[in-house]
């Protein structure tokens, strides 16, 4: 049963507006040093080479939420690239017809994401799994332990485990990791997905679901994601029902059932960036 009360702590993240700030920083050094004209194709060169990076996430998820937004950088790049050539001082500007259609693009994807935005279908819901983990789950002081815990076997087959991954990392549940016996299930939270681009990331430290290709599963929870608790909790029974929920997506998933696994996720609703 799902309750109102919230077991993680809820806030604005800022970490998704950096690149921003980054972007009109370096605008405005470039604008200043050189001149408005170069400051707006640095701008609009960066705007591609975030679509480059954006375009890895569609690459890993093949989620469509992720091609648009790199569409939609693609077009605003492209749009202050061309914008640049127009800009004559002294002299009006006006739009030539590649600037037109880069606008135009511009308009079409950015109402385009705010519909997925809205609609929670740009967010990644490894908070969502996290608090329907720990419904019901009582305070513990000090029940941590930086250790893998083997919860038991199910009994699902190695190709509903290998259909359910690509749901799960379809629809931004998290991404999943394949080693020689088994699937590791990441949940990843809002705007965490930027430390994937690490060099030095390790998602055994993480929290994570493994289901084993002869059924074992077994469960880690990182302390950063337990101390994002409100309070301490019972570890194992946390690392139980993180199990429990995962093994409850793999049973709907299995039935045809998908939509009630994003219906669970969006009734807990968390802010959109939370």
């Amino acid at each position: 049963m799902i309750t109102n009360e919230r077991k993680i702590k809820q806030g604005m993240s800022v970490v998704g507006l950096l690149p921003a700030f980054i972007s009109l920083i370096i605008f405005a050094i470039t604008a200043i040093f050189w001149d408005l004209m170069i400051g707006l194709k640095f701008l609009g060169i960066i705007m591609i080479i975030y679509a480059l990076f954006i375009s890895y996430s569609y690459i890993r998820t093949k989620h469509t939420g992720s091609l648009v937004s790199a569409l939609y950088m693609i077009s605003l790049g492209t749009f202050f690239i061309l914008f640049s050539n127009d800009v004559v001082p002294g002299q009006k500007i006006e739009l030539a017809t590649g600037s037109k259609l880069a606008f135009l693009f511009i308009f079409i994807f950015f109402f385009w994401l705010l519909y997925l935005m809205f609609t929670r279908k740009l967010k990644w819901r490894g908070t969502e799994i996290l608090e329907l983990a720990a419904q019901n789950i009582e305070a513990d002081k000090g029940s941590f332990t930086e250790r893998p815990l083997p919860i038991g076997k199910i009994d699902y087959s190695k190709n509903n485990i290998i259909a359910f991954s690509k749901f799960f990392e379809k629809n931004l549940l998290g991404l999943t990791y394949w080693e020689k016996k088994r699937i590791v299930f990441v949940p990843i939270k809002y705007k965490k997905e930027l430390s994937l681009l690490s060099p030095r990331y390790n998602y055994l430290d993480k929290t994570w679901v493994a289901f084993s290709f002869d059924g074992n599963v077994s469960v880690n929870v990182s302390k950063e994601d337990y101390l994002d608790y409100k309070e301490d909790l019972a570890f194992d029974h946390l690392c139980k029902s993180l199990s429990n929920v995962m093994i409850e997506f793999i049973h709907l998933y299995s039935k045809g059932q998908q939509v009630r696994i994003i219906d669970k996720m969006n009734n807990l609703k968390i802010n959109i960036f939370s």
